[in-house]
Formats: structure tokens, sequence, C-alpha cells
């Protein structure tokens, strides 16, 4: 309550210096004599800040990702805290596509765009997000002196100057969410559009939408090299143009380089480019510019930002050059790593492509082995290598033996775990996802001084492309293999490698190389003691004389046979008969055909083998169909390929498909005829097989 006037205490005259809740200019003075004037300037207005960097010259089909950015734009002008946060692997165009897509959108901002590149922020101790705040706050024409100096108060000073208008912040590089959060405001109509090489799922978390950026696709890639680089030569060595985008796996940085390299020496063809980027050993150091290994430096950028597991395990996985890496593999290589891999993934440095399943970006890969090249100690790789492929090994066996059966092996090495397939058809489908990566291994193996390995792999592995017919593969696994076991002084091993890929050059219409590869497994069996792999050895010569010289094959497989015979292989002998049935089948002697194929089929079904059964019910089908006896041809086939369906063996379902669409044809019954011939089309093109004959027959 206030004191009466009479009862305050006297003020003497004197000077005071207090002004309080007043605006606008003041004048404090002791005494005035004469006139004040008072001199008024306006505060210097404040340009509207246009900040983003141009957008590139060649930009091509984001369509979806603009959709996404669009969408959040439309919402923002409903809703505040419109904010988008862009993430995908360094160098994928993250800001290019930010930059493009604001170019096109600078009349929804009419108060401002905004941008601040945190690489040029970021210190050895970390990122200043304050300095950030400052530099937007100096575009929205706060004074140096008037910009707090911490980190709240800048905060809370750049929401305010960001509630009224309409304004775009663009945040360039950002490596964690509280780089992004204090931008975000209550500002109807205003957008933060963040760019990372983290993902970032905090934010995603608290509602941002969240826009993935993938490598180009191929032919968005061509467009953008020959855009680059638009001086004809792209255009015309189209061949050329793909298999360099192919080599920069859709990497618009890599893109960039390749082109850049093209446009600064003008009698460099697109040929001698990819030549000169083929070998993965030097294809980084390649990918340079002006002597700044470009792409590898993007990369260095994510690789700097991991902790020291995550460090450890992305270069120990590169040492292994697997581009699928199953989860049981990571576990190989590093313990507990759960967290490591997650921070591969959110760095994008590793895609998750399935349940417990990765993958290295190609350039990635090569980028994991340089550093663990650089920087893992040469006898730990060699350790880990050994470790790895011990485990391929033994997964192998165990799928070699419940996709096959019975059968030849040389390496005669059992299994010494429990099985991890529960059947045949779990153990192909295991062989199918691993197919590139055991390949990988019968190279790694060979190429690092394991040959003993790299040939009992190549054999095992048989018992994919036996299934499946990648013939590329095959014939590659088992050069590598059968050169491992002249090394290693295996002579044994060397024949049932050549002998057995003759059938994939027989398939490939190379019948020199197939005729070469058993005169050298005849000479290499004949100095074995194993009168098994000599009679194998004859029914592989028969299966290539069946293409050239029918009389002669069934001579060969009568020679298999009589070795079977005197050494008591009944599989061996059903065999021979089996094949040896079907010569008799293309050389018109029917009956002894019928008698050959009817006792092979009965032997493997008394020996258990279901895969030869319906093999040679496949036979017996298309010797029916010829002498026609369609009823009984339709029972062998729909029985074969029902077999086959069941156990994925979709090679020989194809061909039991095709003989049984013969059959249906004949019997008037043309339309469940297509129907075969269609699936026999996908199976073969799934393999990688020639489909023009079974296409011409269908019309297409």
């Amino acid at each position: 309550m206030g004191q009466p006037e009479s009862s305050r205490p006297r003020q003497e005259p004197g000077v005071g210096n207090s002004v309080v809740d007043v605006t606008g200019s003041v004048v404090q003075a002791g005494s005035i004599n004469g006139g004040v004037v008072i001199n008024h300037h306006p505060a210097p207005s404040v340009e509207v800040p246009d900040q983003l960097p141009p957008p590139v010259a060649v930009f091509v089909n984001r369509v979806r990702e603009f959709e996404a950015l669009d969408n959040m734009l439309a919402a923002a002008g409903e809703r505040p805290s419109g904010l988008a946060v862009v993430t995908g692997l360094a160098g994928v165009g993250k800001s290019a596509l930010v930059n493009t897509w604001a170019a096109g959108r600078t009349e929804r901002f009419p108060d401002g765009r905004m941008y601040v590149d945190f690489a040029a922020l970021r210190t050895p101790g970390g990122t200043a997000v304050g300095d950030a705040l400052a530099e937007c706050l100096r575009s929205l024409g706060v004074l140096e002196e008037h910009i707090p100096p911490t980190l709240a108060g800048r905060t809370a000073l750049f929401r305010t100057k960001m509630a009224a208008g309409r304004r775009l912040v663009v945040l360039d590089d950002v490596t964690e969410p509280a780089h992004v959060q204090p931008f975000v405001t209550r500002s109807a109509g205003s957008v933060v559009v963040a760019t990372s090489n983290e993902r970032l799922v905090e934010l995603a978390l608290d509602g941002a939408t969240a826009v993935a950026l993938r490598p180009l696709e191929l032919a968005d890639a061509v467009r953008v090299l020959a855009a680059l680089c638009p001086d004809g030569r792209l255009d015309a060595d189209p061949t050329s143009a793909e298999a360099l985008v192919r080599l920069c796996e859709g990497l618009p940085v890599a893109l960039r380089v390749a082109a850049g390299r093209l446009l600064g020496r003008p009698y460099l063809t697109p040929a001698a480019l990819v030549e000169q980027l083929a070998d993965e050993a030097g294809r980084l150091e390649g990918l340079a510019l002006g002597g700044e290994r470009v792409v590898s430096a993007v990369f260095d950028n994510s690789y700097r930002n991991l902790d020291p597991a995550a460090a450890a395990l992305y270069r120990r996985l590169g040492l292994l050059a697997l581009r699928e890496i199953p989860r049981d593999v990571i576990d190989l290589v590093a313990a507990r790593a759960d967290e490591a891999v997650d921070a591969l993934v959110r760095a994008h440095l590793l895609d998750e492509i399935g349940p417990d399943r990765y993958a290295f970006h190609g350039l990635v890969a090569l980028h994991a082995r340089d550093r663990a090249v650089e920087e893992e100690a040469p006898e730990d790789a060699d350790l880990l290598l050994v470790r790895v492929l011990g485990h391929y090994l033994e997964r192998l066996r165990h799928a070699d033996r419940a996709v096959m059966g019975e059968r030849l092996r040389i390496d005669a090495v059992p299994p010494s775990t429990p099985a991890p397939f529960g059947d045949r058809r779990q153990a192909l489908d295991w062989l199918m996802a691993e197919r590139a990566n055991l390949l990988g291994m019968v190279r790694s193996a060979a190429l690092h001084g394991q040959d003993d390995v790299a040939w009992r792999m190549a054999e095992a592995l048989t018992a994919l492309y036996l299934n499946r017919r990648y013939l590329a593969d095959w014939t590659e696994s088992a050069d590598i293999g059968a050169q491992a076991a002249r090394r290693v002084g295996d002579p044994a091993a060397e024949a049932r490698l050549r002998s057995m890929v003759s059938r994939a050059y027989t398939d490939l219409g190379s019948l020199d190389r197939a005729g070469d590869e058993l005169a050298l497994a005849r000479d290499l069996a004949a100095r074995c003691d194993n009168p098994v792999l000599v009679a194998s050895v004859w029914e592989f010569t028969g299966r290539y004389l069946d293409q050239v010289d029918p009389a002669a094959a069934i001579a060969a497989y009568r020679t298999a046979l009589a070795v079977n015979f005197e050494i008591g292989e009944r599989r061996g002998a059903a065999l021979a008969t089996y094949f040896m049935g079907g010569s008799l089948h293309a050389t018109g002697e029917h009956d002894e055909a019928l008698t050959a194929l009817s006792h092979a089929h009965a032997e493997f079904e008394s020996l258990g083998d279901a895969r030869m059964a319906a093999r040679a019910l496949i036979s017996l089908g298309a010797l029916r169909r010829d002498v026609g006896d369609f009823a009984a041809a339709l029972v062998d086939l729909e029985t074969a390929v029902a077999l086959f369906r069941q156990s994925g063996a979709a090679h020989y379902e194809s061909q039991a498909l095709v003989v049984l669409a013969d059959v249906l044809e004949a019997l008037g019954r043309p339309e469940p005829a297509r129907t075969h011939l269609v699936r026999a089309v996908a199976l073969r093109e799934a393999a990688g097989a020639d489909v023009s004959d079974l296409r011409s027959r269908l019309g297409d």
C-alpha cells in the first residue's frame, strides 16, 4: 500500500540516471538551456536473403522425391513446422535434389531462402549449431551485437524472427538431429529441408518427411552422363556408355567425374575409359579429377564420422569382397556387432536388403577394401579370410549333400557341424541366395593362396550349377578350382572339375573347349587310383559326344558302364545306362532306348535318387512322344514337372515343361501347352539362359 505524499522522504535536488519503460529516443541531461533537436533515422531495410546455390545443370528423374517434398510444402501451409530430411549415400545427389527443387518454387518463399553448409562449420571438436543459427540471424537482419551468446538464446530469437513470413531454410550435410531441431519453428508456410548422409530416424519420428535418395537407374544415369559430356562420343558408342555407367553404379558424383575425364581429354574414348576403370583395384583412383580422388573423398567424410567399432567392421567387411553380407558372416567378423551394423546402416554405408542380409554399394565396397588395406594388419586380414572361407566351405558341404545326395566327391571330408538345412529346397535356396558370394569366395581363396579350399569349394558349387545353369559362373569357378588343384598337386580334383565343366562349355556351344577339357580330364584320371572317377570322366565324355557323334557317345557310355559294373558302383552304372538311353534314342534305336531308360529309372528309384529318377522320366516322356505313345508320355512328364517344381530344380523343370508342351500340342490341347511354355521361358530367363527358340515358338 503506497505512503501518503506528506509522509514520503524529501529528496534533495541533484542528478539522477534512471529511465524505465520508455521507447524511442531519450535525452538525459542536467539543465537544458535552449531547444533540443532530435534527428530520427529509420533502421536500414533488410534485404530478402536468397542464399541457395544454383541448381545443377543436368538433373533427371527424381519425380518421386520431388512429389514427397511438394506434399510436405503443401502441408506446411496448413500447419507449422514444415520439415523434410533428404538422406542417402554420400555423392548420391542430395544437395542437387534440394537446390533444384527449391529453384522451381521461389515464389512459395517470398520472405527469403537461407542456406547453411554444415560441412563448412564442422571442426574436429564437432559442429557449432550456434554458429549456424548466428548465420541465419544475420540473414534475418539481426545486428552482430544483438545476437545472443547462448544456443538457447539464439534458438529463441531465430524462432521469433521466423514467426511471420514464408521462408525456406536449407541445412546441408547435417550429421545428427540436434543440428536440425533448433531451426524448426511454428511458422506456418515456412519450411526447413535438411540433407544428411545419416538416416536421422529421430526426426522422422517427430513428424519430418523422410526422403531417401537412391543411385540412378541405368537409363537415367546414361542420360546424365550424355548430357554432362555432350560432344557425341557417348552417343556414338552406347555400349561403352552403358558400361561406364555400370562401373559408376549410378552414383552421380562418379558420373560427373567420368564426364569430367572425358571432357578433359578430347581423344579419350568411352571404351578406353571403361578399360581403365574395369580393374576394381584401381577404379576409385581412376575416378579422380585434377589429382583429387573425388569419389573416395566423399566416402572418406562418412568414414571419418564412424565410431571405432563401426569403422573396424566397415574395413573388415571390405576385406571379404562380398556384395551381399549375411548376418552370420558379420558375426564371424565382429562379436556383438549390433551397434556397429546400425551405425553403418544409418550412415548409408551399408544397405539392409532383407532379413539379416546387407549389401555394400559397389563403389563403397571398394572404398572399404582400400581402407582395410591401409589400416588393417596383413596377418589379421589373413586370419579373418581363413575363418570366413572355412565357414562357407562347411556350409557348401552341407548344401552339396542336401541337394545332390550320394555322388562322386573328390572332397570326401564330411561336414563337422549340424546340418543347417531342413531339406533339399532349403539348401538350393541358400545356394541361390549366396551365389555371388560363393563365387567370390572361390576367387578370394585362390587369390590369397588358399588353393586347397578353392578347389573344394568349386567342386561343391556344382550342386548349384547342375540345377541352375549359371554357365558363366560355372566356367569361371571350375577354371579357378582346376588351376588350384593343379597347384596343390591333386590330379583327381583337377580331373573332376575339368570333366564336369565340359557340360557348361557344351551348353554354351563351345564344343572345342569342352573336348579339350575332357581330354585333359581323361589323362589326369588315368593317373589316379580311382575307377569311379575314370567312369565318371567317360560318362561326361559321352555327354559331349552326344553333340558331335552319338554313335561314339554310346561307346563312351558302355566304357563307363563296364567300369562301374566291375567295381559294383550301382549309381554310376545307372547314370551311364540313363545317358546311353538318350544316345540310343538319338540314333533311332527306340526299343533299346526304352529298355535302358526304364532300367535306369527303376535303379534311381531303388537308390532313393529322386532327382535322377525324375530326369529319367523326362527322357522316357520324350521317347514316348516320338513313338506316338502320348498317354504314357503325359504321365511321365507331369510326374517329372511336379517333382522338379517341388524340389526347386528350375533347369530340369523347364526341360520337362517343353517336352510336355510338345505332347499336349500333339493331343490337340494348345492352351495348356502355351501355359507350360510361358513358365519354361520364365524359368530360363531367371537363370540367364537363351529363350529365343521358345519365344519364337510362342510367337513373341
